[in-house]
């Protein structure tokens, strides 16, 4: 019996194959005498996924995985299949469920492989429970408000092939607040660069909430805020084209502790250092509780004109995805088909670096265009109330 071992990477769900199919590529690798095999890539789109890097990633996951396989072929490698699993599990899913708990699914029945959780910062491991395909880890203590953690672990399968992974999670939230995404200018200048801004509906605490240039499955850039209070009413300025200033501070604690570039006292101002900014013709800002969680509030803008024909129904291939992964998440409404038309987004085709996207001034949530419109030339109001006023050409 000879043992080998297999490098695992990550990819879309969509094309792993079934696991029998999975183990038969195994086999057929084998049989032509290959010492080492790689299987298809693993994805998995955490709960209802972090930070730079190759964005096909799934949610939350440190960007490699670490797995060893044990397989059992005969001394003839040029005989028939086996009926043996030499196939790791698959993380399919982890979710935050709340303080102290957090679960993760698997494609098939697991066993914790090892005793050892280890929790960077620390957090002591209470329980640890196997219940078929779902591990559920317990704390001894509740998370921080938006701490970034890393959990190791090992897992087994019946066979005992193991899969060794790293997890990263922000800590429970309780308080989320509510957030609408308020205003945007996709196509800012060097003197009027790219904003983000937010706008609170119901206060609460910031931390480990989430906003993405782009959605789960393609963003360029991505920003966690810190546990901080904040208040009914207050405007969050995200500076999503940051020039690496000195002045450019993030805002914890007063509202006047930041300069740079359209820097205002009267909003919190974040900056996404080294960030490219924003699509200028076809985008999405997404807003989520926190990485792995639900969206809070998204937008999505284009230029691009219906096409009927087209199975990306006339969009880019990226904005396509920026579509389908908000309808999938009900966070923008089409009348028309399942994933919306470019012409059923908010269209930048008259914004310049001073007429922004934005709301009306009392802002409506309905999670279509019609919430929005292009404000005349100097008319962005960020940090203020939106303007009612609308550009003509």
């Amino acid at each position: 019996m000879r043992r080998q071992q297999g490098i695992f990477r990550a990819v879309p769900a969509a094309v792993i194959p079934k696991r029998n199919e999975r183990s038969e590529l195994a086999h057929s690798r084998v049989r032509a005498g290959k010492a080492r095999f790689h299987t298809p890539r693993l994805a998995a789109r955490l709960e209802p996924h972090s930070g730079s890097g190759h964005r096909a990633l799934p949610w939350g996951m440190i960007p490699f995985i670490i797995v060893l396989i044990t397989c059992a072929p005969g001394s003839d490698v040029n005989g028939p299949p086996f009926s043996v699993d030499l196939l790791p599990p698959v993380l399919q899913s982890a979710k935050t469920l709340d303080e102290r708990h957090i679960s993760f699914l698997f494609d098939e029945p697991v066993e914790i492989a090892a005793t050892e959780v280890v929790v960077v910062p620390p957090i002591p491991v209470d329980t640890m429970k196997t219940e078929e395909k779902k591990l559920t880890i317990g704390f001894g203590a509740d998370q921080d408000i938006g701490e970034a953690y890393t959990l190791r672990m090992s897992v087994a399968d019946e066979a005992g092939n193991s899969l060794s992974f790293l997890y990263c999670f922000s800590g429970w939230n309780p308080r989320v607040p509510v957030l609408l995404v308020n205003e945007l200018n996709p196509r800012g200048s060097g003197n009027t660069p790219d904003c983000i801004e937010l706008f609170t509906i119901r206060g609460g605490n910031l931390g480990g909430l989430c906003l993405r240039i782009g959605t789960d499955n393609r963003y360029s850039e991505e920003i966690v805020f810190p546990a901080i209070e904040i208040p009914d009413g207050e405007y969050i300025l995200v500076h999503a084209k940051a020039v690496g200033s000195t002045e450019e501070i993030d805002e914890h604690d007063d509202l006047d502790e930041s300069g740079g570039l359209l820097a205002t006292d009267t909003a919190r101002d974040f900056w996404i250092p080294g960030a490219p900014g924003l699509p200028g013709n076809n985008g999405a800002v997404t807003l989520y509780a926190r990485k792995g969680g639900p969206i809070i509030d998204a937008v999505i803008w284009s230029d691009r004109a219906d096409d009927t024909d087209d199975e990306k129904l006339g969009w880019t291939s990226e904005g396509y995805i920026f579509a389908s992964d908000l309808a999938s998440a009900d966070a923008w409404i089409s009348e028309i088909s399942d994933v919306p038309y470019p012409s059923e987004s908010v269209n930048v085709s008259y914004s310049t670096a001073t007429r922004s996207l934005c709301r009306a001034e009392v802002p409506e949530d309905s999670d279509t265009s019609i919430d929005w419109h292009t404000v005349p030339t100097r008319g962005q109001t960020f940090g203020r109330p939106n303007s009612n006023e609308i550009y003509v050409p």
